[in-house]
């Protein structure tokens, strides 16, 4: 009787109950709290860029998601507004249009080079940057033509900002283009994020 006893014990001792395994696992994640948000970021096909995101996630607790997303739109627009500067370049300097003046050229080749820019713009940061966006639901029509709204309007706010620039402060046309595209980027990033890939409503019909 007395050995059943101990040997119950024992058993008791070595075999924890449930209460006591949660109290364990509690106490575990109040030390190192399980992040249900990480990763933040959609795994690449690159396994040392997806270990540097791992670890910008942890440093920025569960931000490298949203950092991956502008990186990458700053990178396109980069070398969108490489293309937007050559256009410009080709149409204001290469061709000549004497029947015009210096001012409705300017005006005729930055609009050119914002078109183009952000035709190409949009297909780079569709298949990239806003991949995994809600708004990605949209169809290619729906998605193309909000991002051409909102970079016609950054295309308006370009030819004020480098009219303005060149006609008043009288600085060369590729360094009045250069300002005015910096400046409208970050207007662009946010409003593609928030109007363009934001969550497609769809409205319920009742049965």
């Amino acid at each position: 009787m007395d050995q059943s006893f101990v040997q119950s014990n024992v058993t008791e001792i070595l075999d924890p109950s449930q209460e006591i395994v949660e109290e364990i696992v509690e106490i575990v994640e109040q030390v190192a709290p399980a992040s249900p948000t990480l990763p933040s970021y959609h795994p690449t096909s690159w396994a040392l860029l997806n270990t540097v995101l791992d670890r910008v996630d942890v440093i920025t607790n569960g931000r490298a998601g949203s950092l991956y997303q502008f990186a990458t739109f700053l990178v396109f627009g980069g070398s969108t507004a490489l293309v937007n500067m050559a256009i410009v370049y080709v149409v204001f300097y290469r061709m000549q249009m004497p029947a015009l003046t210096s001012e409705i050229h300017n005006l005729i080749a930055i609009a050119l080079g914002c078109e183009i820019s952000l035709t190409c713009n949009f297909f780079l940061n569709d298949n990239v940057t806003f991949k995994h966006m809600p708004g990605r639901s949209r169809s290619l029509l729906g998605r193309f033509w909000r991002f051409q709204t909102t970079g016609i309007v950054g295309t308006i706010l370009t030819i004020l900002i480098e009219s303005g620039l060149s006609d008043f402060l009288h600085l060369p046309a590729l360094v009045s283009t250069a300002i005015a595209i910096v400046m409208v980027l970050f207007y662009n990033f946010f409003m593609q994020s928030f109007f363009t890939y934001s969550k497609n409503k769809q409205v319920k019909v009742a049965a």
